[in-house]
C-alpha cells in the first residue's frame, strides 16, 4: 500500500513538474527549460516544436493608409532532421501598383555552451532575395549555429499599401504549436468577413477599441475612431501530418481566412466589395470575365462546318471541344483571368482561363446555352461556404444546358471529354456563374459512372505456367486515367516492360483500342510461372494480385479521406487446369460493405470438372469519409487485402 501511494505521489510530482517548466511567450527571452528540452510531451515524435508564434495585424491610418503584418516565432529544435526550420522564407508580392516592403528582420540561435547560454545572431550574409514570377519576390534566410538542442526565434515586419487584402493566418503547421495566438486591429472604415477553416474550431474573439488619425485633418491634427477587434489564442496544436487519400491537406489546416467586404472613409470614399454570390459575379464582370466569355477566335470556320453538320448536339460539343484543344495547349496553369487573350490564341497555348474562354466563345457561336462553372482545383483547397467570396476560385470549366440535360467540359487536357474532367477539377464545391444565391452549388464529383472490367481466359499447365490473355475496358474516368498514365511512356515497349515488371509475367503482345474516346479495351496476350511443386500448384485468388497492402496503416486518423471518383471495378476469371489436379483449397466467398455501403466487394469462386470461376466485384459508391468513418473502412481495407493476397491451391490427384 506504502509503495502504491509513493508511486502515486512521484507521479503529481513528475506531472507538476511538467507543468511548471519555464517558457516564456516574450520575444528574446529565452529560458533554461527551453533550452533543456529534449522531447515535447504532447508529441514525443517531433522534429521541432513552435514554443509560440504570434501575428499582429493592425492598420496605419495616416496621410496615406497602410496595413502591417507584425509576426514573432520562436522554435525549439528537438532532433537533427528538426533543423530546418532555421531556414527561413518570407514572400513578398509587388505588382500591380501593390507594394509590400519588409523591415526589423531579425533572428537568433540560443545554445548550451560550456554551462552558459550563447546567442548567435542572423547576419546579413545570409539573407538574400530570389524572384519567383513576375510578381513574387521570396526572402530566404538561414540562422545559424542551429542543431538539436538549439531554441530559435525570429520576428519581422511588412508594411503593404494593399489594404484591401488581410493576410491568411495558419495557426496549424507540419510540427507541433505549444501556443498561437492572432490579433486584428482594424479601423472602423474596414468591414470584413473572417472565416475559421479546417477541422478543428477556434475560439475567435471581437471586441472595440479607439484609434488616433490624423487622415483628412492636417499633419497636426488628429481624430479618434473606433477599432474592430479580433483575436484568437490557442494551445496545444497537434502537427498537420499528411495522410494518404486527401485532396489538399491545406483544406484541414487549422487557419483562419478573411476578406474585406467593404470600405468606408472619412473624405467620403465608399466601396462594397463580395457580401454575396451577386457582388463576386458583379466583380467578375468589372474585372474582365464577361468580355473574354464574347472573345474573337480565328477558327470560325471549323465551329459553322461542326454546326451545320448532320452530328447530334453532343457529338458537336465533342467536336468543339476537340477543335479548341488541337489549336491551344495549355502551359499547366490554373487562372480565372486572361492576362492577354488574343496573344494566347496567336501564340496557341495559354492558361485553363484562357483555353475555356476560347471554348465557352466557340460553343456559343455554335448555338449552344454556356455557362461558366467557377471552382478551385481540389489540390487548391475548396471554395468557403461561410461567406462569398472570389479569392479562392482559381478556374472555371464550362456548362453546356441541353434540352433534357446538362453536360460539363474543361480543354485543358487532351484526353478529357464530355463529362470526363482532369481529376483535380472533380470538385464537390463549384459555383455555377450569375447565380446569386445558394441555389448555384454544383457538385462534379460523380458526372459519370465509371467502369473498370477485366476478364482473364486462361490456362494452367502441368508444370505450373499460365498463360492466357486478358481483356481490359477502361470506361469514362477510367478511361480518362489508363489515357493519361499510358501517354507517360515514351513508347509500347517501355509500357509493355513497365507492366511486365509490376505484374511478374511475360507479356507475348498488348493491343490497345479506343485511346481517344471514353471507353478504352486493352488486349493482353501473357504467359507467367506460378509458384508450385511437383504435388501443388499456388495461385493467387484473383490470379493477379488486386491490392497488395491495407493503405490505410495508422491507428488514428485526423484528416477525412477522400478518394478520386466513384468506380466499380468487375473481375472475371476463367481458368483451365490439368485434369489430373482438383481444387483443394480457395478463398470463401465473401460480401462485404462499410460505410452505410459506400465501399464493398463481393468474391465467388465455383470449380467444376478442370474449370474454375471467379467473380469479382469492388466499387466505391462515396468519395468522401470522415474521420469517425476511419476505423470501419480501415478494417474493412484490410479483409479486402488479406482475400487478395490469399491463396487458391490445386492438388495433384494421387
Amino acid at each position: 500500500m506504502k509503495q502504491k501511494i509513493l508511486i502515486f505521489i512521484m507521479i503529481l510530482f513528475t506531472a507538476a513538474n511538467i507543468s511548471a517548466q519555464d517558457f516564456s511567450r516574450k520575444y528574446g527571452n529565452i529560458t533554461t527549460d527551453e533550452l533543456q528540452m529534449t522531447v515535447y510531451n504532447q508529441d514525443t515524435n517531433a522534429d521541432a516544436v513552435i514554443l509560440y508564434e504570434v501575428v499582429d495585424i493592425s492598420y496605419d491610418v495616416s496621410s496615406v493608409i497602410s496595413i502591417i503584418y507584425d509576426y514573432k516565432i520562436k522554435i525549439k529544435i528537438l532532433t537533427k532532421d528538426g533543423t530546418t526550420w532555421g531556414d527561413g522564407q518570407i514572400i513578398l508580392y509587388e505588382g500591380d501598383n501593390i507594394k509590400e516592403n519588409l523591415s526589423h528582420l531579425e533572428a537568433s540561435a540560443y545554445n548550451f555552451v560550456n554551462g552558459n547560454i550563447r546567442k548567435d545572431n542572423l547576419a546579413n550574409d545570409y539573407i538574400h532575395r530570389e524572384k519567383i514570377d513576375e510578381v513574387h519576390t521570396a526572402v530566404k534566410f538561414s540562422i545559424p549555429e542551429v542543431r538539436a538542442g538549439t531554441v530559435i526565434e525570429y520576428q519581422y515586419r511588412i508594411i503593404s499599401n494593399y489594404i484591401l487584402h488581410i493576410p491568411e493566418i495558419n495557426m496549424q503547421h507540419s510540427i507541433p504549436v505549444k501556443y498561437s495566438k492572432f490579433t486584428i486591429t482594424a479601423p472602423e472604415y474596414f468591414s470584413f468577413n473572417y472565416f475559421n477553416a479546417g477541422y478543428s474550431k477556434l475560439n475567435i474573439k471581437r471586441k472595440q477599441g479607439i484609434g488616433y488619425s490624423n487622415l483628412n485633418t492636417g499633419s497636426y491634427n488628429t481624430h479618434t475612431f473606433k477599432t474592430n477587434i479580433v483575436w484568437c489564442e490557442k494551445e496545444y496544436l497537434p502537427a498537420l501530418k499528411s495522410e494518404p487519400y486527401n485532396w489538399c491537406l491545406d483544406d484541414s489546416r487549422i487557419r483562419v481566412e478573411f476578406e474585406i467586404s467593404a470600405i468606408s472613409l472619412p473624405n467620403g470614399v465608399f466601396e462594397k466589395f463580395t457580401n454575396t454570390w451577386k457582388d463576386v459575379n458583379d466583380k467578375l464582370r468589372y474585372m474582365g470575365f464577361n468580355s473574354d466569355l464574347k472573345t474573337s477566335y480565328p477558327f470560325k470556320k471549323e465551329v459553322l462546318t461542326i454546326k451545320k453538320s448532320k452530328l447530334s448536339e453532343v457529338e458537336k460539343i465533342k467536336a468543339i471541344l476537340k477543335l479548341v484543344q488541337s489549336k491551344m495547349s495549355w502551359n499547366g496553369k490554373y487562372r480565372l483571368l486572361s492576362n492577354k487573350l488574343s496573344d494566347a490564341i496567336k501564340k496557341g497555348e495559354g492558361s485553363s482561363a484562357d483555353i475555356n474562354f476560347v471554348l465557352h466563345s466557340a460553343l456559343q457561336d455554335a448555338g449552344f446555352d454556356v455557362v461558366p462553372v467557377l471552382l478551385n482545383p481540389r489540390s487548391f483547397g475548396r471554395i468557403p461556404t461561410s461567406f462569398p467570396t472570389i479569392n479562392k476560385i482559381n478556374t472555371f470549366i464550362v456548362k453546356v444546358n441541353l434540352k433534357n440535360t446538362q453536360v460539363f467540359i474543361d480543354g485543358t487536357n487532351t484526353n478529357s471529354n464530355i463529362n470526363i474532367l482532369p481529376i483535380d477539377l472533380l470538385s464537390d464545391r463549384a459555383r455555377i456563374y450569375k447565380v446569386n444565391d445558394d441555389s448555384g452549388w454544383v457538385d462534379l464529383t460523380n458526372l459519370t459512372k465509371s467502369v473498370y472490367s477485366s476478364v482473364i481466359t486462361c490456362n494452367i499447365d502441368e508444370s505450373g505456367v499460365l498463360s492466357g490473355t486478358i481483356k481490359k475496358t477502361y470506361t469514362n474516368q477510367a478511361a480518362y486515367v489508363f489515357a493519361n498514365s499510358y501517354e507517360n511512356y515514351k513508347t509500347k515497349e517501355e509500357y509493355i516492360e513497365y507492366f511486365e515488371k509490376e505484374s511478374n509475367i511475360e507479356i507475348e503482345d498488348i493491343d490497345i483500342q479506343g485511346l481517344d474516346s471514353l471507353v478504352i479495351t486493352e488486349t493482353i496476350k501473357f504467359k507467367a510461372s506460378l509458384n508450385s511443386t511437383s504435388e501443388y500448384i499456388y495461385l493467387n485468388s484473383l490470379v493477379f494480385q488486386f491490392i497488395s497492402e491495407n493503405p490505410f496503416k495508422q491507428q488514428e486518423r485526423m484528416l477525412p479521406i477522400e478518394f478520386d471518383y466513384p468506380i466499380i471495378q468487375d473481375i472475371t476469371c476463367n481458368i483451365k487446369y490439368p485434369e489430373t489436379y482438383k481444387i483443394e483449397e480457395k478463398p470463401e466467398n465473401a460480401n462485404l460493405s462499410a460505410c452505410e455501403n459506400g465501399v464493398k466487394y463481393t468474391y465467388m469462386s465455383q470449380a467444376s470438372y478442370n474449370n474454375l470461376q471467379i467473380k469479382f466485384s469492388y466499387s466505391i459508391d462515396k468519395l468522401i469519409f470522415s474521420v469517425q468513418e476511419y476505423k470501419d473502412l480501415r478494417t474493412f481495407y484490410g479483409m479486402l487485402t488479406q482475400m487478395s493476397d490469399s491463396q487458391i491451391v490445386i492438388k495433384k490427384n494421387q
